[in-house]
């Protein structure tokens, strides 16, 4: 049984002007017609800090009109793309995102660390305050079945520290992108085979390799940068991976979303 293929929400709307990531307030509800239109199978939710209680997964009529449109067009809502604030906020905010998202029946939130890059050194204080305002979250998220997905361009044995040193790591995976850790440099199938169980959701993205440790490489379409993607979907095949392979493939001009992203869908296919 392969992988099923879905999509980072967001990516099938033009983006006019709002960056790379951003929620489609205004689309998304056809972004689900969208995706099944493409053959994919699956959308995560995108949520920002700025507008969080705005989005249809935080109020019970939005998860209502979810439900229904999940239903209606059997596209799978697998997952909650999340994100993490160092501010005493987050804590709250994180701990009301789990709990509509066992409500909604989705399994796993992504707390990405993108920012933090300077937490490869432990220990830290930056990890301990990312523990304590975890840690509501986390002991919600393990009594309800949720595991809190980290995201983190840092070697994986650095992830694993990172979750063994929590007070609920059963709560806690890996939420592993594939372009990002090619683009810096790690052995991505020796990663893949360490974390094992461990890995609770897979980004597809290719990216040129990183030369500025304090800038970004640029994310380009899938097989134009480092991102040896056959090598790591065989990997993931090998340790018995079955969650979805969720798309966040680079954008080009607006108004080709669907097309690219059928272009993308091909693609994995063809190397699954």
């Amino acid at each position: 049984m392969k992988p099923l293929i879905g999509i980072l929400q967001g990516r099938l709307t033009p983006s006019s002007g709002r960056g790379i990531q951003f929620f489609p307030k205004d689309n998304w509800e056809q972004e689900f017609s969208d995706a099944r239109e493409i053959g994919l199978g699956a959308i995560e939710l995108l949520m920002r800090p700025k507008g969080l209680r705005e989005h249809p997964l935080m109020t019970e009529a939005g998860r209502t009109r979810l439900r229904e449109i999940r239903d209606t067009t059997h596209i799978a809502i697998p997952s909650v793309h999340g994100y993490y604030v160092p501010e005493d906020g987050y804590a709250k905010d994180l701990f009301d995102i789990v709990h509509a998202t066992a409500d909604l029946g989705a399994k796993v939130i992504l707390v990405s660390f993108f920012h933090e890059k300077k937490l490869g050194i432990l220990p830290d204080a930056t990890w301990k305050r990312a523990h304590e305002l975890l840690a509501p979250a986390a002991r919600h998220a393990a009594q309800l079945g949720i595991t809190l997905g980290i995201e983190a361009e840092l070697p994986a044995q650095t992830v694993l520290d990172f979750i063994m040193q929590s007070e609920t790591p059963s709560a806690f995976g890996s939420y592993y992108d594939l372009g990002n850790q090619f683009a810096c440099g790690f052995p991505v199938v020796d990663e893949i085979r360490l974390l094992n169980t461990k890995i609770a959701g897979v980004h597809i993205k290719d990216r040129l390799l990183n030369t500025d440790p304090n800038e970004e490489s640029t994310s380009v379409p899938f097989g134009e940068g480092c991102a040896d993607l056959p090598a790591a979907l065989n990997a993931l095949r090998d340790i018995g991976y079955r969650r979805p392979l969720i798309l966040q493939g680079a954008r080009k001009e607006d108004g080709g979303e669907l097309a690219l992203n059928a272009q993308y869908k091909k693609y994995i296919e063809e190397c699954l």
